[in-house]
């Protein structure tokens, strides 16, 4: 590992949300392609798997050498589910997460999917260069993120519209802030802990509980915003 970084608080919601992705590992299928693992559930007999084994051939056949890079720099492709997110990279393990109500939309093509691991993918080769993810880095980041998206766009015969999806991806995500984040997690936290099977009752306590945390997560910032400290990390 390149560099040490500081270690960010996991927010209740997501350290919820990962034990019940740890339950569901428990009935885990996988896949393995070219030495990278996917990951998936059996719940959906294996159409998500499905849809992301098509989106990595995609970009094999597309951008050959980005494949090369993608399968060198991962460990493994997870099919869970991201509070607040498509997609997300998992330092500690190489891991390139998707989120499964994403992969089994119906109206996600899979240029968005093979985008999206393009996307991870670019955070795995950043982070094995020593650039880490600290929030004064997080836009320039994830502008180079966006920008490799971008280039493979250019290389698909139906390129256009991806690049059109990824730029309202950038318009939608211009605050990339701990107390931004940490707000789009609990915005769908809910959501993400009755798709994991959490009865509604305790989805309903988590993300009350949750909300107030972030409430004082947010009322320490203000108080701390003179100081040039980060009160949420």
């Amino acid at each position: 590992m390149p560099r040490p970084e500081k270690i960010e608080k996991r927010h209740l919601s997501e350290i919820v949300i990962r034990f019940f992705d740890w339950l569901c590992m428990k009935l885990i299928n996988k896949r393995t392609i070219d030495g990278l693992l996917v990951f998936y559930n059996s719940d959906h007999a294996g159409k998500d798997a499905d849809k992301v084994v098509a989106a990595l051939r995609l970009i094999q056949k597309f951008d050959p050498v980005r494949y090369k890079q993608i399968v060198r720099d991962l460990k493994r492709i997870w099919i869970t589910t991201i509070p607040g997110g498509i997609g997300r990279f998992i330092k500690s393990t190489s891991t390139c997460e998707l989120d499964r109500r994403f992969v089994l939309d119906e109206h996600t093509v899979t240029e968005q999917i093979a985008s999206t691991i393009v996307h991870e993918a670019t955070h795995a080769r950043l982070d094995r260069r020593g650039i880490g993810y600290q929030e004064q880095l997080r836009a320039r980041v994830e502008g180079v993120c966006m920008g490799r998206e971008q280039a493979f766009a250019a290389k698909l015969p139906d390129g256009a519209n991806i690049r059109k999806w990824v730029e309202a991806s950038q318009i939608q995500s211009l605050e990339f802030s701990n107390v931004a984040m940490h707000a789009r997690r609990i915005d769908d936290a809910r959501d993400a802990l009755l798709d994991l099977n959490a009865p509604v009752w305790l989805a309903d306590i988590i993300v009350f509980f949750a909300g107030r945390r972030h409430q004082r997560r947010i009322r320490r910032a203000e108080r701390h915003s003179t100081s040039g400290t980060d009160p949420l990390s």
